[in-house]
């Protein structure tokens, strides 16, 4: 029963599926773009869209490609900018075994496909059966999809992914379910961790530091961080509560 319920759980991921364009007729914002737009990180390479190109400059430098497929509007997407690629140690991998080339599911940029035919954004990712915001496809060398995640996961559950395509564990016959079965990989806790001695809300620094001799020690935590777990519950305190 067990390994049913993961089964199915695993192809149910939450995602935004494709509706009608949310461009479609709706007012540019401040700096012309489309409502519910979301910046992406610097690092996502700035490609031309040949993705056969793509997929060669990252095989020399012993790198593989994700392509990562958008739209504006998109909760899950922002999600997944704001808390997958916000978490160091997800960067940090990303940025050493990947290159990141982000598509627009309602995007008009010419795209060179793996066949080498012209296309759109939006044809291009029709072709592939994108239905779901996001969905990656993490490529092989030779441009073949190795997994495919239709919607969002979690931190611990994508991180669990990148390592399985980064070490090409698809070569031995490994399937990613059974990788992912085999780590110890915990969700985060989702909770903003809160210690005795802590300085409650509203925070006003500028006047611990007139009220207050000590050092002041200020902790930048997020609550889909599972270091952050780690470091409260198992590794820091050890039980004891700081007093700062």
């Amino acid at each position: 029963m067990k390994v049913f319920w993961f089964l199915l759980s695993w192809i149910s991921f939450p995602g935004c599926a494709m509706a009608a364009s949310p461009q479609g007729g709706a007012a540019l914002g401040e700096g012309l773009v489309n409502p519910g737009y979301y910046e992406h990180p610097d690092w996502f390479k700035a490609s031309f869209l040949d993705i056969r190109e793509d997929v060669a400059d990252a095989a020399e430098e012993d790198r593989r490609v994700i392509l990562y497929f958008y739209q504006d509007g998109c909760p899950y997407c922002a999600k997944l900018l704001r808390e997958n690629f916000a978490d160091r140690t997800t960067v940090e991998l990303v940025r050493e075994r990947f290159d990141v080339v982000a598509i627009n599911l309602w995007g008009d940029r010419e795209v060179t496909g793996f066949l080498g035919e012209p296309t759109t954004e939006k044809a291009f990712a029709s072709r592939l059966k994108v239905q779901f915001t996001p969905t990656i496809l993490l490529l092989d060398e030779e441009g073949r999809v190795v997994l495919r995640i239709n919607g969002y996961f979690p931190p611990h559950k994508l991180r669990t992914a990148l390592r399985y395509v980064a070490e090409r564990r698809e070569r031995s016959g490994e399937r990613f379910q059974d990788f992912y079965l085999s780590q110890d990989t915990k969700a985060a806790s989702g909770e903003l961790h809160q210690e005795g001695g802590f300085l409650t809300a509203p925070l006003k620094l500028a006047d611990n530091r007139v009220e207050s001799g000590r050092p002041l020690v200020v902790m930048f935590e997020q609550p889909s961080c599972g270091a952050c777990d780690e470091l409260h519950l198992e590794i820091w305190w050890r039980g004891a509560s700081p007093s700062i």
